[in-house]
Formats: C-alpha cells, sequence, structure tokens
C-alpha cells in the first residue's frame, strides 16, 4: 500500500535482537542502499539520501521511524522519480505513513516486552514452587538424619570410639544442608506474594549471637573478631530473617577463606543508619563480579569443589532490602573479602527504668 500511494519502491529495516540493523528477507529495491549512511541514518534518528544534505545523490530516501523519541527502524523509499517526493501532497503523505508505521512497530514491541515479562515472571514462579515443594520435602528427613546423627555422635564419644570424628562430620555435613535447603525454602516464601517480614525491636547483639550460635562446629566465635558499639543497638527487624543474613555471611567466609582465617564483624553507628561489615583476610572475590554474587544462583568460584548453590547472598539482598536497606561486597584493599550493610535505625524507644523499692 506504501509503495502504491508513494509510487515507489519502500523496504522497511529494523533492528535485531542486538540492535543490529537488518535488510528485510525480500529485497524490493533495485539500488542497494549504504550500509554506513543507513547505520548513521538509524543512530542520528536523521533523514538521508534524495533531497536531503546527506548524500544527496543517491536514488533513495531513508526515514527513521521513530516513537516516544527512540527510534525503531527506517523506511527506505527509491521513488520512480525523486520529483515526487518534493509534492507538499506526497510529504504529508510520507509523514502519516510514518506515523502510522512507527506506532505499529512501538505497539508490537510494546506486545513483545509483555510476552516475555509474563514468560519470565511464570518461569520464576515455577521455579519457587518447585524450590519449596523440594525444600519442604527434604527439610524434614535432613532434621531425622541430623538428630540421628547427634545421638550416634553422643553414643560413640562416651564410647571412646575412634569414629567419633566420622560421625560428627557427618552431623555438621547435615547441618550445613538443612541450612541449603532452609536458603531455598525461604527465598522462595520471601518471593511469594503477600510475603511480609514479622519486625519488632531487637538487639544487634542478639542477632549476631544467634548467629555465631547456629554456626557452632563451622565458625567458632573465639575466631570472629567482633568490633561493635558499647552502647545496644535496637533495630526494628524481623531477627530470624536477619540472623540468616549473619549465618550466610559467617558461613561464606568460613568456606572461602578457610578454617584458618580470621573473620570480623564491625558496625557502625551514624545519624540514622547502622553499618556493618562482616570481612575475612581470605583470597577475596572474583574481580569484577562482585555485584553478581548476589544474583540467585551465582557462585564466586565457579569451579569450586566448596559445595552450594548460589543462594545464600541472593537471600542476604533481599532481606536486607526487605528491610529498607542496602547491601554490598567489596575486596578490601590489606586482602579478602568485605560485605557491607547499611540498615536505617529509626529512634528506639525508651527503656522503662527498673522500679526502686520504698527504704
Amino acid at each position: 500500500m506504501v509503495s502504491a500511494a508513494l509510487l515507489a519502491r519502500c523496504e522497511i529495516w529494523l533492528p535485531d535482537r542486538q540492535g543490529e540493523l537488518q535488510a528485510p528477507a525480500q529485497i524490493m529495491m533495485h539500488t542497494v542502499p549504504d550500509a554506513a549512511i543507513v547505520k548513521w541514518s538509524f543512530d542520528k534518528g536523521q533523514v538521508a539520501g534524495a533531497g536531503t544534505d546527506t548524500l544527496p545523490g543517491v536514488p533513495y530516501k531513508i526515514l527513521p521511524l521513530t516513537s516516544s523519541g527512540r527510534t525503531l527502524g527506517l523506511l527506505i523509499i527509491e521513488p520512480s522519480n525523486v520529483r515526487h517526493l518534493m509534492i507538499p501532497e506526497q510529504q504529508r503523505l510520507l509523514e502519516t505513513f510514518l506515523v502510522l508505521i512507527a506506532g505499529a512497530l512501538e505497539r508490537l514491541e510494546l506486545t513483545r516486552r509483555e510476552q516475555l515479562s509474563r514468560l519470565a515472571a511464570e518461569r520464576e514462579e515455577l521455579r519457587n514452587s518447585l524450590l519449596a515443594a523440594l525444600s519442604h520435602d527434604l527439610r524434614t528427613p535432613l532434621t531425622v538424619l541430623f538428630g540421628q546423627a547427634e545421638i550416634l555422635m553422643l553414643n560413640l564419644s562416651s564410647e571412646g570410639s575412634r569414629y567419633v570424628h566420622q560421625a560428627d562430620e557427618l552431623r555438621r555435613q547435615t547441618l550445613s544442608t538443612i541450612r541449603l535447603v532452609n536458603n531455598m525454602l525461604d527465598m522462595a516464601r520471601i518471593e511469594a506474594d503477600g510475603f511480609r517480614p514479622q519486625t519488632d525491636w531487637i538487639a544487634l547483639e542478639e542477632i549476631i549471637g544467634s548467629a555465631l550460635k547456629s554456626l557452632e562446629g563451622v565458625v567458632s566465635a573465639r575466631h570472629v573478631r567482633l568490633d561493635l558499639p558499647r552502647e545496644m543497638i535496637l533495630l526494628r527487624a524481623d531477627g530470624p530473617l536477619l540472623e540468616r543474613v549473619f549465618v550466610n555471611l559467617l558461613e561464606n567466609a568460613q568456606k572461602y577463606a578457610g578454617q584458618g582465617a580470621e573473620i570480623g564483624i564491625r558496625a557502625e553507628k551514624r545519624a540514622d543508619t547502622l553499618k556493618i561489615t562482616v570481612w575475612d583476610n581470605g583470597p577475596g572475590l572474583p574481580a569484577g563480579k562482585e555485584n553478581q554474587l548476589f544474583d540467585k544462583f551465582t557462585r564466586g568460584h565457579q569451579e569450586s569443589a566448596i559445595p552450594g548453590v548460589g543462594m545464600g547472598l541472593a537471600i542476604c539482598r533481599a532481606i536486607v532490602e526487605m528491610h529498607q536497606g542496602e547491601i554490598y561486597a567489596a575486596n578490601r584493599p590489606s586482602g579478602g573479602a568485605c560485605f557491607t550493610i547499611i540498615l536505617p535505625l529509626p529512634p528506639a524507644p525508651a527503656l522503662e527504668e527498673p522500679l526502686q523499692e520504698d527504704a
């Protein structure tokens, strides 16, 4: 229809998914457009060719198809007579076609994006459902296995058996697997619609202490350097969820830095925020991948023999952001990894003074 109305051969060039312009499968024009000027017109969003100041001697005209400030493609026309393009009626007709084609392309693009977004959401929902179901089915037998391993270790220890170490290793590995399963279950729960953290006032020292206690046998509290403010720091937080953040960070530090590495937690109170740093003096993080570590199923060292599925840091970010905070990773100048958490610090409630007995 466009060709008949404009008395010209027409082609529409569109970019592929990499943004590179592609010629139509069916070539309509006698003259092959210059690739350089076609790219220039698309990148700049400006007309070129016949009747313009850019390459006016060619027998075709390149017109950008723009909508909402974006160039969606190009309409290239090769008229039977270039002078036809100078007729006012033809120019108005051409402008109308440009608007209609650009509008249609924009609608197609929006439809494609909506479809991709919907498919991505459906895939994510399915994956979360599978993770939740798998984690739920695994947690009960793993808990039973952990209890039996603990009983076995205690019995062997009381008998002075030489297999106590193996029983303890079985217990520790089972506990590590339970934490991994809990991570997957928590991530599915956090990403479920309608999930809200159960916040209350809780002391920072209590959260860190609970995390260290849950890691007994994995991370020794004696080997973790604590640098916390002298005053009590109260956070408005979901205690168990925030505890999970420290458990994951400390367990990661132990895994990747090694048993003999130094691990530390430092907290610094600011005006209305709390800065918490979990650091180690291990080999550090892969350069340039610090931000990617917080993506689901992403691990710092892909070929590492260290167990894990890459969920721990993703859960840390989800929990911290749920508390209106932020978390980021970096390498320490002196060596090792450093994870920094920034949490809001609202005014804490006044502590009730103890009643004094009458003298």
